[in-house]
């Protein structure tokens, strides 16, 4: 399929973040690389800035703290079928179901047809419109002719038949000989769900990440699924095709270390099985990992302090190539309630560095406060890319005392 093709395809399907794999793995899970450096004195660290590190905090809510601590997930109720030629069956579990088809040959004639051997009526698409979703399309498609079932058509859940034609005559003289290639995108509109998520996002590509993939009926996994991961490029180059292991509770697993797919790739990944009802069903999905090499290392908390603005947390991490950082933590409870949440943006050269996040004094709450969701993301270039060292949570004890 030609990459402009393939970028329209994509932008049918669903979204999420990625940059890609060469290394896969297939059983989980994958533990962080340890932070191993020696600790410097916290009067040795210093943080080097054009004028001061800039920071600020707020009141942190429930859902931002579920919103910090959430994988990166998308949901799809459609899935695609690329490259098809000749007769090919779509399995339609929805009674509200969109049929889309594009065909790069617009003399080629399409027949789809119901379960119960009837035509099913097709109308023709404007191109710069998703016939699933009525959402346009990326500039640059290929030429072509889209048509759709009409959005007000109930449909009957079952195995259609999609016919694809080239058409005889004098409409054929200036189109290639070979077969009309077609794509075929079925939105079933309903509760059958596949679910994928990152356990991580913006990450080093000398770490692993996490892709997941988990089909459901309404609130109940379905078991019986096999999920294929597709990884590419940025470029739209196919790297790795790689059937994902089956966890248990019908989550899908598949390890990934970006290494080879540019700053922003991309995996495709297909889903197709049986529902407890019995009716067969595919599903497709789409995540995007952003990353790249992050030029700092975080390293530990170093200190706290109350004053009488803010109470100030103290981070240690270590620069390997010039540029600028941003730390950002939450504040909970002993219990786990939201209190506050803190950032904060350095510049820094090569070296041992401390920066510094300030929850200021009225957000506190009495009683033992922890440090949790910390991180250090090098923001230097678009995509920012985080730590490949990590701190787990932190309680603050001598602050308080």
């Amino acid at each position: 399929m030609a990459v402009r093709t393939y970028r329209w395809v994509l932008a049918l399907v669903t979204t999420g973040f990625m940059i890609g794999a060469a290394v896969l793995y297939s059983s989980l899970p994958v533990n962080s690389e340890p932070a191993t450096d020696h600790p410097a004195p916290v009067s040795a660290l210093t943080t080097t800035t054009l004028e001061a590190a800039a920071g600020d905090c707020g009141r942190l809510t429930r859902q931002e703290l579920a919103l910090s601590s959430s994988r990166e997930e998308t949901v799809s109720t459609r899935y695609v079928l690329e490259g098809v030629t000749g007769e090919v069956t779509l399995p339609v579990t929805g009674d509200k179901a969109c049929i889309g088809v594009f065909v790069a040959d617009q003399t080629a004639k399409t027949t789809l047809l119901a379960p119960n051997g009837l035509r099913v009526p097709t109308e023709l698409i404007p191109r710069d419109m998703d016939p699933g979703t009525t959402s346009f399309q990326q500039d640059g498609a290929a030429a072509g002719k889209v048509e759709a079932t009409p959005r007000h058509l109930p449909t009957i859940p079952g195995i259609y038949r999609l016919r694809i034609e080239e058409t005889a005559g004098q409409d054929r003289r200036n189109t290639p000989a070979a077969a009309p290639r077609t794509t075929v995108i079925v939105n079933d509109n309903n509760d059958l769900v596949l679910h994928t998520w990152l356990t991580d996002n913006l990450v080093d590509v000398r770490q692993t990440t996490e892709i997941h993939a988990q089909v459901r009926d309404g609130e109940q996994p379905v078991d019986k699924v096999t999920v294929t991961a597709r990884i590419y490029h940025e470029n739209g180059t196919l790297v790795l095709r790689r059937e994902m292991t089956p966890l248990g509770q019908g989550d899908f697993g598949l390890k990934i270390r970006p290494l080879q797919l540019g700053r922003f790739g991309k995996v495709v990944l297909d889903a197709e099985g049986v529902t407890a009802g019995g009716r067969p069903f595919r599903r497709t999905g789409l995540l995007e990992i952003a990353g790249g090499v992050a030029g700092c290392r975080l390293m530990r908390v170093v200190g706290e302090r109350l004053t009488d603005k803010a109470l100030e947390i103290d981070l240690e991490y270590v620069v390997v190539r010039a540029g600028r950082f941003h730390a950002r933590a939450n504040l909970v409870t002993a219990e786990g309630e939201p209190v506050a949440w803190a950032q904060a943006a350095a510049e820094a050269a090569l070296g041992r560095h401390c920066i510094t996040l300030r929850f200021a004094r009225h957000l506190l709450t009495p009683g033992k406060l922890v440090l949790r969701d910390i991180e250090l993301t090098d923001v230097t270039e678009f995509p920012g890319v985080k730590s490949p060292t990590k701190i787990g949570t932190y309680a603050v004890e001598q602050a308080l005392l």
